[in-house]
């Protein structure tokens, strides 16, 4: 497999290597996104006439792709793939015991509820895998792929022709295959003024409630939070997706000035992230900021995630949070911003109808 080879790849020529296997590289993302024959067929061409071992040539591939895939919106896609095709080879080489501190590894990025300790037999360091080996195998393929390709992701591509192409030939292709469902939200009309706490859905109430009372949820919920709470202040009618199913990528500072940002950073830290009980302030600093996409990582807003996320969070910890009320289960909240937007636009349409009831009842009495 791949990580058995990354040693060897560090000191590679990368344009060379993308001009050499440019075939194969596009060859293997077919593969791997419609589990067909042709790279087997192709890869055996190549071996004909190049003096390596196929594993290695096949991992090396693997390699090329995920520094390629890092820089596109399509990675996330790529890892959930890759890691249910490669699952299978990982399953045969793994004991049904293995060491506790390896299965934290990856455990305690994976979230999955499948892979909480208190759930499995634990017996003298090792971990009894045996009943989730399939669960434990795609899930170590994820993380380290995730791994690997937000290592690749903070570097900037050279500008150079073989890259270009190879990135827009992945995008053309997979713009096609990973489609995004074509979602439509609740816009809220123009308001100020503070937000009363009621008009927020609950599962933001719920992670507001447990930082407040000093607990510590989860990675995911935190971020969901935080990009939640920016969104909430600057503009509740941003969404993860437009309404032709196209990301959104915005930066902070596409929604509010650098002085409101910074305002915003200093009130979040100063008023709820320093009663979390495991508070660090400079890497809660750097975290929202990364995750409002402001100066520090990528530069872009990492979404708050969408309601059907939060019901079927793969185990992210926000399922917790997710306690609908009568509001939540109408068809058109689709995403925790609803929620908020709908109560706007409630409480305007009914002070702008008590402003109209109190007008013509003072022209009455004129």
């Amino acid at each position: 497999m791949l990580l058995e080879y990354l040693d060897e790849f560090k000191d590679i020529d990368f344009l060379k290597a993308l001009n050499d296997y440019e075939l194969l590289i596009l060859s293997k993302l077919k593969h791997i996104f419609e589990n067909n024959d042709e790279y087997e067929s192709d890869l055996r061409n190549f071996l004909r006439i190049e003096k390596i071992e196929r594993e290695k040539l096949d991992a090396l591939i693997d390699y090329l792709l995920i520094i390629l895939l890092s820089h596109t919106p399509y990675f996330n896609a790529f890892v959930k793939n890759y890691a249910e095709i490669k699952k299978f080879e990982l399953i045969k080489k793994l004991p049904n015991k293995i060491s506790v501190w390896e299965f934290i590894k990856t455990a305690s990025k994976s979230r999955n509820n499948d892979l909480h300790l208190e759930r499995l037999d634990l017996e003298n360091g090792y971990v009894d895998i045996t009943e989730i080996k399939e669960i434990y195998a795609r899930e170590f393929i994820r993380v380290e792929l995730k791994k690997l390709g937000d290592l690749a992701k903070r570097t900037k591509l050279p500008e150079e022709g073989i890259i270009k192409s190879l990135l827009n030939e992945i995008n053309n292709y997979l713009k096609d295959k990973v489609k995004y469902e074509q979602i439509g939200s609740i816009e809220a009309i123009n308001y100020k003024g503070n937000i009363p706490l009621e008009w927020h859905p609950p599962c933001i109430r719920g992670i507001l409630n447990d930082i407040l009372s000093g607990g510590s949820p989860s990675h995911y919920a935190r971020r969901s939070f935080v990009v939640y709470w920016f969104c909430a202040k600057f503009n509740p009618n941003l969404r993860p997706l437009d309404k032709d199913g196209n990301l959104v990528n915005v930066s902070a500072t596409d929604i509010a000035s650098e002085e409101e940002i910074e305002k915003f950073i200093d009130e979040l830290i100063e008023m709820l992230f320093k009663n979390v009980e495991d508070f660090n302030e400079q890497k809660t600093r750097y975290y929202i900021m990364h995750n409002i996409g402001y100066k520090v990582g990528h530069g872009r807003l990492t979404h708050c995630e969408y309601c059907k996320n939060w019901k079927d969070d793969g185990g992210k910890g926000l399922s917790y949070y997710c306690k609908p009320d009568e509001l939540c289960k109408k068809r058109f909240i689709i995403h925790p911003l609803d929620y908020l937007c709908y109560n706007i636009n409630k409480n305007l349409k009914n002070k702008k109808f008590k402003n109209l009831k109190k007008e013509d009842k003072d022209g009455n009495n004129k």
